[in-house]
């Protein structure tokens, strides 16, 4: 009997060497080839990990769209975020040129924005962010009114930047483009013009070229009463999704202490006598479900407020004091800095019931008086609620992070915009 054991015994081995070992590595393999090819931007093995971590979790039936911008100077905070409850992220961003070319390298050190896109961080949460079942996307940006008058009266430089855009979609697999195209002032009308034009050339290309790809574009509160750069109403058909990026109505610029995304107040009577805001949020998006299919319009949802140098604390809309060493400057209050700023005591505050804001009253220790326009609980539910009542296509987080690890604000997401 013994040597028909070891005969059966090297027989076994023999088919394990031979059939079950080359099966499992040309298994390995094909798994390892299918994961890369799914998720370039990273390792099979990073990509398997995020696969197995996900197992048993699976991403939040949304309602509406839940989209967040996640800037290069807070990259910390994606720690905080809740992936399953997040339709899209949006890297912010990749700057471009007037030459249509992505700008790489900035006083000889390398762009941040290009720094970070090619992070191991970034390439890693593009992977993280589409198994978990959300989609991944990239703002391409231009905020210099040279560059952009220049970019816009060059073809070239425009079929460039496409032809850019189309191999980073295609290389990093990425699901979805923002454009961010800002101009400060008013242009010469050409430019509107020029500006749609180039629209239809970079959607029509992606509508061929990557069909899956989704596209959107940031307009002003203002850019429908005052167009400047954007015929919204040509530019609306050729885009996915339209975010307005309803906040900043009062900013660290502003000559007036106020609310960042004031939900009423504005009086278009110059006669006015009661208490009102230049904007509001309600007539933002009166006029713009004027020319903007509703399921098409996301609202931009500010986590954050600012703190003012102010002459008088105790009033609303307080003159903000000259910008300088004494007396300090505006600065942006996060949601999760001012759950612990231990200057913004419940006796300090009150709440505005036409802006729907919390504002707050204290000194500093350089004894200067400071005004506090916060976004909290309660104002950033209004919002969603705004939202919601009115069918819009969803939200969109400026910034991701900012709420730190409080669940709060994801709470009301999931009661809001979930099935």
């Amino acid at each position: 009997m013994e040597p028909l054991v070891h005969s059966n015994h090297h027989s076994l081995i023999k088919k394990v060497f031979l059939y079950i070992f080359p099966t499992l590595f040309l298994s390995l393999v094909g798994i390892g080839l299918y994961l890369h090819s799914t998720y370039p931007t990273t390792s099979f093995l990073v990509s398997g990990q995020y696969i197995l971590s996900n197992l048993g979790h699976s991403h939040a039936q949304m309602q509406k769209d839940v989209v967040g911008f996640l800037p290069y100077w807070s990259l910390d905070n994606s720690r905080y975020l809740h992936f399953d409850l997040l339709s899209e992220v949006f890297f912010f961003s990749l700057s471009v040129d007037e030459n249509g070319q992505i700008i790489k390298i900035v006083d000889n050190e390398t762009d941040p924005g290009w720094r970070w896109w090619n992070s191991r961080t970034i390439q890693n949460l593009i992977a993280k962010t589409q198994i978990t079942g959300g989609k991944f996307g990239l703002t391409i940006a231009m905020h210099k009114n040279k560059n952009l008058e220049s970019f816009l009266d060059n073809p070239s430089a425009q079929k460039t930047l496409i032809n850019n855009l189309t191999q980073i979609v295609e290389s990093d697999k990425i699901d979805g483009l923002n454009l961010d195209f800002e101009y400060d002032g008013k242009p010469d009308d050409k430019y509107r013009l020029k500006f749609t034009n180039f629209a239809k050339e970079l959607t029509s290309t992606f509508r061929t070229k990557s069909p899956k790809t989704e596209l959107s574009i940031d307009f002003f509160p203002l850019s429908i009463e005052k167009p400047r750069l954007y015929d919204v109403a040509s530019l609306t058909p050729l885009f996915d999704k339209v975010i307005v990026m309803s906040y900043d109505y009062y900013s660290g610029s502003s000559d007036l202490a106020g609310p960042v995304a004031p939900i009423f107040g504005y009086i278009a009577s110059p006669s006015a006598t009661q208490t009102s805001y230049f904007f509001d949020v309600n007539t933002t998006y009166n006029d713009y479900l004027k020319v903007v299919p509703k399921e098409k319009l996301i609202m931009g949802v500010p986590y954050y407020g600012w703190d003012y140098p102010v002459e008088d604390n105790t009033i609303a809309l307080s003159k903000v004091l000259p910008q300088n060493d004494q007396n300090g400057y505006p600065e942006v209050i996060s949601y999760g800095r001012a759950r612990t700023n231990t200057d913004l005591k419940i006796e300090n505050c009150q709440w505005d019931d036409t802006a729907k804001a919390t504002w707050c009253a204290y000194t500093d220790s350089n004894k200067i008086q400071r005004e506090v326009w916060l976004e909290d609980n309660k104002s950033l539910e209004i919002k969603f609620d705004f939202a919601k009542t009115n069918n819009l296509g969803g939200i969109a987080i400026w910034t991701l992070g900012y709420d730190k690890d409080y669940p709060d604000l994801w709470n009301l997401i999931k009661n809001y915009f979930t099935k």
